[in-house]
């Protein structure tokens, strides 16, 4: 879809463009340069130009592996901005952040309140967590057993202790000396190839904390979400609802890499939230035993969704968990939790499958919207340089701009490209020798993704079905973006539902990547005066009575 989704796409690129010359200005400070060596924040200091950061930047990567240990760090680091988030710092920037990225997971976590007694000890297979709404300051204790790392590292039994404030939003390391000391040590040893030469063919040696070989964090413990909200949760894991409703929209979607993760928008009518009100986004998470998997209780970033002839007011959210079956009850709350202004309930499959083909669900799009920042891996509805914007209830009038969206990962590409005809040789002037032909540049690999589009009206065929192929925008390596303009102005008013097939014409025959895999969606078209339509009637067909005959 050129006009909706490319534009705006290479609008995005530049948007990024514009601010090249500061963007690397701060990442000796983010996370992913907690494995800085003292030599390389010296090196660090010299580079002058953001040409020579990213230069900087491949060469760390390359020195510690290349791309498997990237992404591990880059796993680590959406993990801790789930896990120890405060009001006014993301969770991987937190000390608790930095020492799970660089350590990993420590042996066992305790607590202490702080003035006494000691609090409920954490499972012993990871890091615990303190929601930042909660009123109790408490002192952990994070131990790593002697055996955690390699003896000749020198670093032994570590123990850090992390007084948690959630009131000031802080978290400070009471003994940060030890710390930064195995920190250090950490970094040295994560340097495998030190020239950054052959990358594809070193195997990262390095510690399990910043690898993926370690086993991946624990969800947080319960946050503090008030009673009167987590009572209107809760029953509501009961009997959750299917697919989209008029205010909710979510999806089970992956990283570029391949992890999955949930994204979800939540909405609630413009009329229940005064201006300027603060309003709280929570969410409670449990496991397919009932078990409680995660939950979140925070403050609600609002944008407008504009709804035929009003605005409502939406929020997003990601839920970062393992590989596993859910059910999930989220919702919008006045600030003391009191008053529910919009919930909704839902049961998501997250499936940890890297490297394998695959269709994302179908949002369907009021707009995309350029970032002027490098976003997070799992930030919801964010692909590549731009967001994309879903239509919670797909209630649109005919002069919305309107579009579904998609990505497809790991398609098929072809064993060899063909190459281009050359271009007929020209006739040389007298007495000139021809030069010799340039040799024809090879056409890199593209995937052939076919899709095959049906709409109904009212329960009934609207437009015969239109098979096309898709135009795709490569987002990262084996990951790729699509989606199609919906031209609402020949859509009389009534309720729609679409299919969408999505084959891969590259890959093996009788596979499902070739059969293909149905994706849906729903809207509702306005009627001229801005109106809902009336719902369809049902055709009731009136038996035809059979001819009497007459007796003999």
């Amino acid at each position: 879809m050129k006009r909706f989704l490319t534009a705006v796409w290479a609008l995005g690129v530049a948007a990024v463009a514009l601010c090249q010359l500061s963007k690397y200005k701060d990442w000796s400070k983010s996370p992913e340069a907690y494995f800085l060596t003292a030599a390389e924040r010296q090196e660090w200091a010299k580079v002058q130009s953001d040409a020579d950061a990213e230069k900087f930047i491949a060469d760390y990567w390359a020195r510690r592996g290349g791309s498997k240990f990237k992404d591990a760090v880059e796993r680590r680091i959406a993990a801790a901005d789930q896990q120890f988030k405060l009001r006014r710092q993301k969770g991987s920037e937190s000390v608790r952040g930095r020492i799970f990225i660089t350590l990993g997971n420590p042996t066992r976590v305790s607590e202490a309140h702080e003035g006494g007694g000691p609090g409920q000890g954490q499972a012993t297979t990871g890091a615990g967590a303190i929601d930042s709404t909660s009123s109790a300051a408490v002192v952990q204790t994070w131990v790593y057993a002697k055996d955690k790392f390699d003896a000749s590292w020198g670093i032994g039994e570590l123990q850090a202790q992390i007084n948690v404030d959630p009131q000031r939003g802080t978290d400070e390391a009471v003994n940060s000396g030890p710390i930064n000391k195995a920190i250090e040590a950490i970094a040295e040893h994560t340097i495998v190839n030190p020239s950054g030469q052959g990358v594809a063919a070193v195997k990262p040696a390095v510690p399990a904390a910043a690898t993926g070989t370690a086993p991946p964090p624990p969800p947080a413990p319960a946050a503090a979400i008030p009673a009167a909200s987590r009572a209107a949760l809760e029953p509501l894991l009961k009997s959750v609802s299917e697919g989209p409703t008029a205010t909710f929209f979510g999806g089970a979607f992956r990283t570029s890499t391949g992890e999955p993760f949930y994204a979800f928008r939540i909405a609630v009518p413009g009329e229940k939230v005064s201006a300027g009100a603060a309003v709280k986004l929570g969410g409670v998470v449990t496991r397919e035993d009932g078990s409680e998997a995660t939950s979140f209780w925070e403050d609600a970033a609002l944008a407008d969704l504009r709804t035929a002839s009003h605005t409502d007011k939406c929020a997003d959210h990601s839920v970062v968990l393992p590989a596993g079956s859910y059910r999930g009850a989220f919702g919008l709350f006045s600030a003391d939790g009191a008053t529910a202004l919009s919930s909704v309930s839902t049961a998501f499959v997250l499936e940890s499958k890297p490297g394998e083909w695959s269709v994302s669900p179908i949002i369907l799009a009021a707009g995309l919207t350029p970032l002027s920042k490098r976003p997070e891996p799992t930030d919801p509805f964010v692909f590549g340089t731009v967001k994309v914007e879903p239509k919670v209830g797909g209630i649109l009038s005919g002069a919305d701009n309107f579009g579904y969206f998609y990505t497809v990962s790991n398609p098929a590409l072809p064993a060899e490209a063909a190459a281009p005809t050359p271009a007929p040789a020209s006739t040389p002037a007298p007495g000139v020798t021809p030069a010799a032909a340039p040799a024809p540049t090879p056409v890199a690999p593209r995937p052939r993704i076919m899709t095959r589009l049906v709409v109904a009206k009212d329960g009934q065929q609207a437009f015969l079905p239109a098979t096309m192929p898709a135009e795709l925008q490569q987002l990262a390596p084996g990951y790729y973006a699509g989606g199609s303009e919906i031209p609402l102005a020949s859509f009389k008013p009534g309720y729609y539902s679409f299919t969408l097939n999505i084959r891969d014409l590259n890959a093996p025959k009788d596979s499902t990547a070739s059969k293909g895999v149905d994706r849906s969606g729903q809207f509702v078209v306005l009627a001229a005066d801005g109106s809902m339509p009336p719902t369809a009637t049902p055709v009731v067909k009136t038996p035809t009575p059979k001819p009497r005959t007459k007796k003999s």
